[in-house]
Order: C-alpha cells, then sequence, then structure tokens
C-alpha cells in the first residue's frame, strides 16, 4: 500500500474530499503515495490557525522561539531512512541528495536557532534623546516551495519567519510533496499549534488562496519567474511583502588560467548536474576562454561519460530521472531542437536493468560551441543539458555571461583567486562562486536571493530577518 500524508492545519492532521497520487519518476507505473487535495478553504482555515496563533508566539521570548527552532531543525537533520527513501521514491534524486535535502534543511533551522541576536533590535542613547529601534514580526507568512529541494528550500523561509516571531504556512510542491508533508508535519508539532501548518494542493487554488488572503502579511515563492509574476501581481492587492527567488540561467565563466585538474572538473560536473541538472543555481551555461576549449571539453566529456543513470535508490547509479512528466515533455523537446542546430554530445550510460521506457530517464548531453541566441543557451533549462562556448577576452565573458534577463547565481573559475574575485564583482547576479558552482558552494552566513529577472528579496543569513519583520521606532528625541 502506498504511502498517505495529511496536511497539517493547527496542530492537527488534516486530509481532504480528493487525493492526488504521486507516481515514481523512475517506475512511472508505480504508485509512491498520495496527497489530499487541499482547496482555498483549506487555506484560509490555515491563515486562520495561524492567525490565532500569532500573539502569543510574537509575546514567547526569542531566546525560547530559538531553542524550539533548534529542537525542530535537529529532528529534520536527523530524519530516518523511510523519509529519505520516500523523498528519493517520489522526487527521483539520489538517496544521498535526500539525505542532503533533509540534512541541510534542518541544519539551515539550527543555525537561526543559534542566532536570537539576529531578531534583535538596537538602542540608542545620545545628545538628541533615547532612540529604541525594535524589529517586529509582520504576522502570518506563506512560503511556497519547489520539488526539486522541498526541504532545504522551506527550512529557508521557515526558520526566519519564525525566529522574528511570525507564524508560518507552508504551500509544498504538487511533484513529490509526500515526504515534505511527513517531515515538516512532525516538525510543526515540536511547536505551540498553528505556528507552523503545512497544506498541499494546487498552485491556482490553494496557493492562490493564500497570496491573495487579506491576513498573510509575508509571502516568499521559489520558483518559476513566469508564476513569481503572477504571485507578485495576486499580492499587490493587499500589499503583502514579497522575496522571490525565481529562475536562473548561472553561467560559469572559465578564465585562461583556470585549474582544469581533476577535483574541478568534479567540481563542474557537480555544479551542472548534480539531481540532474533540476537545481536553479545549478550551472546552466559554461563560457571558457578559447585557448582552454579544447582541454575542457576532452575532460568533461571523459568525466560526464561516468554518469550512470538510473533509479536513485541503486548505489551504482550517479544521476536519477527527471522529476515529473510536465518537466521531461519540456526538456525533451528542448533536446531535440537543439539536436537540430548544434553539435551535440551525448554521454553517460544506462544502469543495468534500467527500463527507459517506465521512467523519466535523460543522458547527460553536452552541447558544443552553440550560438548565445539558441534556447539552450537563453532559457534555463533545468535538465542534464550543458552548453559550452568560448570567449576570447575577459570583457567578452562578462558581457554575455550578463547578457539574458535572468541573474540568480554565477561563477568565476581562475587559478588566481583576487582575479577572480575582481570579475566576480562585475557579474550581475544575487550570488557568485569562486572556482565552484553547486549548493556546497553556498557560505552559511551569505545571502541567497536573484537580480534582475530571478528575483526580490534574500533568503539564509541575517539579513533574511529584513523581510520578515518591520522596524519599529521609538524615541522621546527633541531639537
Amino acid at each position: 500500500m502506498g504511502f498517505d500524508a495529511h496536511m497539517t492545519i493547527g496542530g492537527k492532521p488534516v486530509t481532504a474530499a480528493d487525493w492526488v497520487d504521486v507516481p515514481n519518476p523512475a517506475h512511472v507505473s508505480r504508485t509512491v503515495g498520495r496527497f489530499p487535495a487541499g482547496t482555498a478553504q483549506h487555506a484560509d482555515m490555515a491563515v486562520e490557525a495561524a492567525s490565532a496563533a500569532f500573539p502569543d508566539w510574537r509575546a514567547t521570548p526569542v531566546a525560547e522561539r530559538a531553542a524550539l527552532l533548534t529542537k525542530a531543525g535537529a529532528l529534520l537533520a536527523e530524519a530516518p531512512s523511510e523519509w529519505i527513501s520516500l523523498l528519493t521514491a517520489e522526487n527521483g534524486k539520489l538517496l544521498s541528495e535526500s539525505a542532503i535535502d533533509f540534512g541541510v534543511g534542518g541544519q539551515n533551522i539550527c543555525t537561526y536557532g543559534s542566532h536570537p541576536e539576529w531578531a534583535a533590535g538596537r538602542q540608542i542613547n545620545d545628545e538628541h534623546g533615547r532612540l529604541v529601534v525594535r524589529r517586529q514580526p509582520l504576522g502570518v507568512c506563506v512560503g511556497i516551495v519547489p520539488w526539486n529541494f522541498p526541504l532545504i528550500v522551506a527550512s529557508l523561509k521557515i526558520a526566519p519567519a519564525l525566529l522574528a516571531g511570525n507564524t508560518m504556512i507552508v504551500k509544498v510542491p504538487e511533484f513529490g510533496p509526500l515526504a515534505t508533508l511527513q517531515g515538516l508535519g512532525e516538525m510543526a508539532a515540536l511547536l505551540p499549534p498553528g505556528v507552523l501548518n503545512i497544506v498541499s494542493g494546487f498552485g491556482p487554488e490553494v496557493g492562490r488562496a493564500l497570496v491573495t488572503h487579506p491576513k498573510v502579511r509575508k509571502v516568499a515563492f521559489t520558483g518559476s519567474t513566469e508564476t513569481g509574476r503572477q504571485v507578485m501581481a495576486d499580492a499587490a492587492g493587499h500589499l503583502a511583502r514579497l522575496s522571490l527567488e525565481l529562475g536562473g540561467n548561472d553561467a560559469a565563466v572559465l578564465l585562461d588560467d583556470v585549474d582544469l585538474s581533476e577535483g574541478a572538473v568534479e567540481r563542474l560536473v557537480t555544479g551542472a548536474f548534480m539531481h540532474t541538472g533540476q537545481i536553479c543555481i545549478d550551472i546552466k551555461r559554461i563560457y571558457v576562454h578559447d585557448s582552454r576549449y579544447d582541454e575542457l571539453v576532452e575532460k568533461l566529456r571523459s568525466a560526464v561519460d561516468q554518469i550512470v543513470v538510473g533509479d536513485g535508490t541503486r548505489p551504482d547509479v550517479t544521476m536519477g530521472p527527471i522529476n515529473n512528466s510536465r518537466q521531461y515533455d519540456k526538456v525533451t523537446k528542448l533536446l531535440a531542437e537543439t539536436k537540430a542546430a548544434a553539435n551535440v554530445v551525448q554521454l553517460g550510460s544506462y544502469a543495468d536493468g534500467t527500463d527507459v521506457e517506465d521512467g523519466y530517464f535523460m543522458l547527460p548531453h553536452l552541447v558544443l560551441d552553440p550560438s548565445d541566441d539558441m534556447t539552450v543557451v537563453a532559457t534555463e533549462q533545468m535538465s542534464p543539458i550543458v552548453p559550452i562556448m568560448k570567449f576570447s577576452s575577459d570583457d567578452e565573458a562578462v558581457a554575455r555571461a550578463n547578457g539574458t534577463e535572468f541573474g540568480l547565481a554565477s561563477s568565476v573559475w581562475s587559478a588566481d583567486e583576487d582575479r577572480a574575485f575582481a570579475l566576480a564583482d562585475r557579474m550581475e547576479a544575487g550570488m557568485t562562486f569562486v572556482n565552484a558552482h553547486s549548493i556546497f558552494a553556498l557560505h552559511p552566513n551569505g545571502p541567497v536571493g536573484g537580480a534582475k529577472q530571478s528575483g526580490c528579496g534574500y533568503e539564509m543569513s541575517a539579513e533574511a530577518l529584513d523581510s520578515y519583520t518591520q522596524l519599529h521606532s521609538i524615541t522621546n528625541a527633541h531639537i
């Protein structure tokens, strides 16, 4: 029998009249479980529960809120193997990637729990008088998370919101939500009822009902730029605050002195193909100095050819399937279009016994020196298809890397770190990595966010609390 998940509203398990089956993307003929198809009424229930819990949670001393976050984060970080296996079965990622999702998600929450001072204000006594600036919580916040790393993304919304004294509703993704419903529901049970509520369902009904609800003071959304625009429009009706982490077309720029040792190439492969290329900050484009192009292509071909595609539960598999049918159809069409117009190299192999017809599988591909206006270069492909282009000067590389409406992440690779940092300062992105490019390259104290059409606002680090609080200035100043 498959796994039946439930929502958590006001500290209680909640289901719905209708259920949605969840297939296994590595064996689409198999059903992993089902989740409740929440409705606008469930969204309203969650908002009312969060609103009712807000006054007491706000009044809870920040040290106590931080201690509860630490306890809740530890539960997520120490997720049992059943949760990890469930996430792989419904999501398609490797077991190791599912363990990272839970582990890093839990660690993120613990990090906020260890920094209650991040929620503090300031006080000044000077010749003008006394000034107290308080960080006050906003009220009910909503977090909408995607399917690729739902626990990590949820943690970056839950932790700053709750530390600041807000209450929270998380809408889980419609693709593979079971383990997230389970894990976050268990975590919510460690908090006072209504402080953290978890709902499931489809975006146009549940998501939109949450975003447009007049009692919701903040919406944190991670997903596509197109949907982000709709979220922004919907939130404008009642001036809810927003943080949007949207699509990326992340460029890796490899300079003429780049280190192409085995370790560096391994970091490039991880940055491009981890979770089948389905991470918003994954490498989507590689620009390499023309003097190093042939060497890079040769070494990447050799490294990428070692990738074994199949069911993520198998120890011999190093890359799982595409997550869902919608994304699979999109990237399959993209691959066909790219093959018709550019030199595409298919690499890797399928694990023995893999039924390619019963899963959303795709082998890794390198696209050799396509034009910048090709779809595979100009858009966020979210797939194991990576284009590699030549450039002849640093100025050209920066101009081409920045020549997109997106600006989520980027990277600069050079044996000279000072040179790399100087060039990184010219990149139009919310995050730029040096000699690495993946979720492993995120600094735990660094803000995460995008530029241009890749979003607004920040998550992770002390700066994230800015968008979950309002400043209250109290003074007896006189001039």
